[in-house]
């Protein structure tokens, strides 16, 4: 009975209406093939429009996945810059009580100016314990740096709580997974749990594989749709593309509130900052693959997932089109329901079917071109011309399934 009062709570939980509601992991370096440390952040949110930044007024450039808007250059909710220090967040619902909306900050505030200010952990620690209290805070901070750093940070309106990945007593399998609860916030309250057992247990299952790696989270991890309470992977549901098959679609890592996706490969103690990179998902993730990002000396971008102020990219525009033909229903609660056949299907032409192809050539072309490389930070020209080739690429499988991502 006490079982399934538990069960019952947590599933209440779920259900409530908040949106910025994200799945992450950080994976220690010393867990992964090549010792470079890993960080991934699927994003939930209200804001659909999202598209990559490259940001330079601060002490260190950087590049951000950032909302677009008024605070382009100022906030951001994803990023690296050029000292190899890596930032993300998930939102956490229970770490203060009562009104929290008097603070000071805003989560995207604070990791856009960590973005230009911070090179280490350390650095972030400084800069998130001088705050003003109350912060308004209410979030778990994830970071990576140059150093092999890699740690979350419960950040409440007058708390914050370090859980170090490095640690072997904290994650004895090398990584940590954080939805949108802290561990040492109430255990009554949170959301996120359902993602939470989705996530943990395919981290779980690389561990025990030896596959903690960027390859196991874009194929296995970014666009699940494995709910963790039920157990019930939505793509089993798949039938004929030719049938419309409405499905309950909510408490998946892979969502209608998702947004946008970014997985961060930092580098080996010793080596060059600038190696770091970001495998960025500019879009929808069930319609978007990850496209290879480094800081670079031209300050190049990709150009489908960049666009001048206060405008959209091409690819997040191209990516909630499709969103848009797959949760067809408006009225009522129809935005819950997907035509799962949009998605997969029997014929293997559903979005995240050759959304999955096409991410592989992405990453069998970015191989090649980062073996030509060698062990060394790409410079402009490299970027462009790899850049160039992706683009190529897009351009084209996106236009045989009818979808155009060029005027």
């Amino acid at each position: 009975m006490k079982n399934l009062t538990l069960i019952l709570i947590l599933l209440a939980l779920s259900f409530t209406g908040k949106i910025d509601a994200c799945t992450s992991v950080i994976i220690s370096g010393k867990y992964t093939p090549d010792g470079r440390p890993i960080m991934w952040k699927h994003r939930d949110t209200s804001n659909e429009y999202n598209k990559l930044v490259y940001v330079r007024t601060g002490r260190y450039e950087y590049i951000a996945m950032v909302n677009v808007g008024d605070h382009e250059q100022k906030d951001a909710w994803m990023g690296m810059n050029s000292r190899g220090f890596c930032i993300m967040n998930t939102a956490s619902y229970n770490l203060n009580t009562g009104d929290d909306d008097n603070g000071k900050y805003s989560e995207g505030e604070i990791m856009g100016l960590a973005l230009a200010s911070c090179a280490t952990l350390e650095d972030f620690e400084k800069l998130i314990e001088g705050l003003d209290r109350p912060t308004g805070l209410e979030s778990n901070f994830g970071v990576i740096d140059a150093l092999g750093g890699a740690a979350y940070y419960e950040a409440g309106d007058s708390s914050i709580t370090k859980t170090d990945v490095n640690d072997q007593t904290v994650a004895p399998l090398g990584f940590v997974v954080m939805t949108n609860y802290s561990f040492n916030g109430d255990p009554e309250t949170g959301q996120g749990y359902a993602r939470y057992i989705s996530a943990y247990n395919l981290f779980y299952r690389a561990a025990m594989l030896d596959d903690l790696s960027v390859e196991f989270i874009l194929r296995n991890a970014e666009r699940s749709m494995v709910n963790g309470f039920t157990g019930l992977n939505l793509a089993d549901l798949a039938t004929s593309e030719d049938e419309v098959k409405m499905v309950h679609f909510r408490d998946n890592i892979a969502r209608r509130t998702s947004t946008s996706s970014a997985v961060f490969k930092g580098v080996s103690p010793g080596d060059d900052p600038a190696e770091t990179m970001m495998w960025a998902v500019g879009g929808w993730p069930l319609a978007t693959p990850a496209y290879p990002v480094w800081l670079n000396d031209d300050h190049l971008l990709p150009e489908l997932l960049t666009a001048p102020e206060k405008e959209n990219s091409r690819m997040c525009m191209t990516a909630l089109e499709m969103k848009r033909e797959s949760i067809p229903i408006r009225r009522g609660h129809g935005q819950d329901y997907i035509n799962i056949n949009k998605i997969y299907n029997q014929e293997q032409t559903g979005y995240a079917q050759w959304i999955r192809h096409l991410e592989d050539e992405i990453l069998e072309t970015t191989d090649e071109a980062t073996t030509v490389w060698g062990k060394k930070a790409p410079s402009g020209k490299q970027i462009k011309e790899l850049y160039r080739k992706i683009d190529e690429l897009l351009i084209s499988r996106y236009l045989e399934y009818g979808y155009h991502l060029m005027d």
